[in-house]
């Protein structure tokens, strides 16, 4: 025990060389104020991707730093719980809860299976085509990634699949529901609503729907193809399910539950029609499935304290960056590197200073906090900031190498249903992947609808 606390005290002092560096010498002409909070910023980046410091007690050591050193105003520091942000993402988690309390997704989603998936690179494809379809049931891209791993799991323990078989096919949830959760607003609730705010934005479902649905499709299929390429050595076995539905019945529960997502869903679409928020439309989904006790007061658990806890932190940091005056100093000492604003090379060499910085910061959303106001402000007179937010989120949105680099395929690793191993061999396929759709799928899209 004392070996294990030595070394994990080494590992501490060293993650604070750089930052101690950085207080010293303030570089691009940091006061001590900024030099602090920089420091602080990179230390809690350091913690949150390695794990030595516990991720709650990062977060509350950054937010107690912006509030003392940030000189930004206290509702922007705490700007994600005063937001409606907070009541989409805790109405989700309810919402979501509701359909995995009706088993209405589960129900749908064995049938299907079973009906439809003869062999592994079926469930492999399946895994896509459900992470698509399950967008309109469950609004968070958590419940669904947990509700079709347990139910792929349970039909593939009465097979004969191999261990490292089964890890691929469980693998291929997670990696689909990183691309497909880009498809509507919906997708994900957290990355997709918060890449908006980060840009100071607005953008109805339909709007993104207009600028996003088909690229991203697109996008999906060319990756669930290279994912069986990449493991198709592995995706041999044939199955034979024991337990196959040959109806698809459902009980009034789960009959209420999918009618109050439909009309959530409808309303979400709709916004631009009835100008009701969606946080609002939410709210209201999750006090009808209170009235109609599919859900109750046992199912608050489901909203992560940790997460809410996060996110307040990496919410707060685009503001402090902007409202500290360290985010103008870095984009005038970025700007002499950028290529000329006429150059082939000028969206190139965004786009990949856009991936390196995510790989470096870990956390999906820190880089979308940290980056999309610095490149508005950096690319001002040349890219609206509509397509600075679009941009910065397909260049991270389905990127990772690690574990670490995405929060949905960071959740299937800690459950260990695959390995490092897996997320780096299709991590590499997704770095050139991402250019190449971002530059020859999004960028064309959005220029015949007239983005950019």
């Amino acid at each position: 025990m004392d070996n294990y606390l030595n070394r994990r005290f080494i590992r501490l002092l060293i993650t604070i060389i750089l930052p101690v560096t950085i207080v010293l010498f303030k570089p691009i002409g940091l006061s001590f104020n900024q030099s602090i909070v920089l420091v602080s910023l990179l230390l809690t980046i350091i913690w949150w991707a390695t794990g030595i410091v516990y991720k709650d007690i990062a977060s509350i050591f950054l937010i107690l730093m912006f509030i003392i050193f940030g000189e930004t105003p206290f509702v922007e520091i705490f700007f994600f719980p005063l937001s409606e942000n907070f009541i989409l993402v805790i109405s989700s988690f309810l919402l979501s809860q509701g359909i995995v309390n009706s088993q209405a997704a589960d129900k749908f989603s064995t049938f299907v299976l079973s009906k439809y998936c003869k062999n592994s690179i079926e469930l492999v494809i399946m895994s896509f085509i459900l992470s698509t379809i399950l967008i309109f049931i469950i609004p968070q891209p958590f419940p669904r990634v947990i509700l079709l791993a347990s139910i792929y799991l349970n039909l593939l323990k009465n097979t004969k699949i191999e261990d490292e078989e089964r890890s691929i096919i469980i693998f291929s949830i997670f990696v689909s529901s990183t691309v497909t959760s880009l498809m509507l607003l919906n997708g994900d609730i957290i990355i997709n609503y918060s890449a908006l705010k980060f840009g100071e934005i607005t953008m109805t479902y339909f709007e993104w729907a207009k600028k996003m649905t088909l690229p991203t499709l697109l996008t999906t299929i060319i990756i669930a193809f290279v994912f069986i390429n990449i493991f198709k050595k592995n995706l041999k076995t044939a199955l034979y399910p024991t337990d196959v539905e040959k109806k698809l019945t459902y009980e009034k529960s789960e009959i209420r539950a999918i009618i109050i997502t439909f009309l959530v869903g409808i309303l979400w679409l709709t916004e631009s029609i009835h100008n009701i928020s969606a946080a609002n439309v939410a709210l209201v989904g999750v006090i009808l499935m209170f009235l109609t006790r599919i859900i109750g007061l046992k199912d608050i658990k489901v909203v992560s304290l940790s997460l809410l806890i996060f996110l307040t932190a990496e919410f707060s940091i685009g503001k402090v960056l902007i409202g500290s005056g360290i985010a103008s100093k870095i984009s005038s000492n970025l700007v002499g590197l950028l290529p000329a604003t006429n150059s082939c090379m000028y969206l190139p060499y965004i786009v990949c200073l856009i991936m390196v910085l995510h790989l470096m910061m870990g956390s999906l959303v820190t880089a979308l906090s940290v980056l999309i106001p610095t490149l508005i402000t950096l690319t001002s007179g040349h890219l609206n900031s509509e397509f600075i937010v679009l941009l910065t989120v397909v260049s991270v949105g389905f990127h990772f190498i690690m574990p670490f680099h995405h929060v949905t395929i960071m959740i299937g690793y800690g459950n260990k249903y695959y390995e490092n191993k897996h997320t780096v061999k299709m991590g590499i396929a997704l770095t050139i992947i991402t250019f190449l759709c971002t530059f020859f799928l999004y960028i064309p899209w959005w220029k015949i609808i007239g983005l950019q």
